[in-house]
């Protein structure tokens, strides 16, 4: 009798599955929904299309708060991909913020979108956003030989014996030439890619400004000239003309060439 008892109990703990306890249900592993969106940029100037790469812009923020909850969290997207998703954020009302970023922090935003409903399991596309950017830079620059009495005075005072120089800017994407005019102190010169012109010596402590270019990342190329020789002193750095009215400031250093003739 008792090995009876036994068995139906043994036979009552092991269920139907089998001779095993059967397995709880595996909880909901999806704790929320997704948010999805696509993004553009245009120049407010003309609402023209521009690149993310042209003012500098490295990712789209979204800035999510839910209705429920005190405070607010982010999702960062790169920008140059135009869309992203997001990670499965709680259930809920959203109103969410949107924010253009670069290396120096915030470029410019987009109009809040109010009122989104987050479901669990389910993707919510957000309505499509355009970042309107001021896409021109200005620019302030200097350019030093790196000798101590200058860029213009001769080789025997210690200077590096400049005579003339010319100056081109090219994008970097695509390499278009930028036809801008400098101001090289009050003196304009004109960029011409193609036939740069020969100014006279531009001190270490002349300006050479622009006060208004498309933001982009240029290549920047200055060719340095003694008397009796070409291009003895160079230079091609990138330069980034930034966005919003900005103005980049820097000091460009010449690097002697081993140019026949130069001293």
């Amino acid at each position: 009798m008792m090995c009876l008892r036994a068995a139906l109990l043994f036979a009552v703990a092991c269920g139907g599955g089998g001779g095993f306890p059967d397995a709880p249900p595996e909880p909901d592993a999806s704790p929320g929904g997704t948010l999805s969106l696509d993004w553009s940029l245009v120049k407010m100037a003309d609402g023209s299309p521009v690149s993310c790469d042209a003012v500098g812009a490295g990712t789209v923020t979204l800035v999510l708060r839910n209705r429920a909850m005190q405070g607010g969290f982010t999702e960062v997207f790169t920008c140059g991909t135009g869309s992203g998703t997001t990670p499965e954020v709680p259930v809920g009302t959203y109103d969410i913020n949107f924010e253009l970023n670069g290396p120096t922090g915030l470029i410019t935003t987009a109009p809040e979108q109010m009122g989104l409903v987050i479901t669990r399991k389910q993707n919510t596309p957000l309505a499509p956003i355009t970042f309107t950017v001021n896409a021109t830079g200005a620019m302030d620059l200097r350019i030093d030989a790196l000798k101590t009495a200058g860029n213009c005075d001769s080789v025997a005072a210690n200077g590096a014996g400049i005579t003339g120089m010319r100056i081109t800017l090219n994008h970097i994407t695509g390499g278009a030439c930028e036809p801008t005019t400098l101001m090289i102190g009050s003196t304009p010169y004109t960029i011409n890619c193609g036939a740069p012109v020969t100014t006279g010596c531009i001190e270490k402590t002349t300006p050479i400004t622009a006060a208004s270019l498309p933001s982009d990342n240029y290549q920047i190329r200055i060719r340095a000239d003694q008397t009796a020789a070409m291009n003895c002193f160079v230079n091609d750095d990138s330069i980034r003309v930034p966005p919003n009215g900005k103005t980049l400031t820097r000091t460009l250093n010449l690097a002697p060439s081993t140019g026949a003739g130069c001293l």
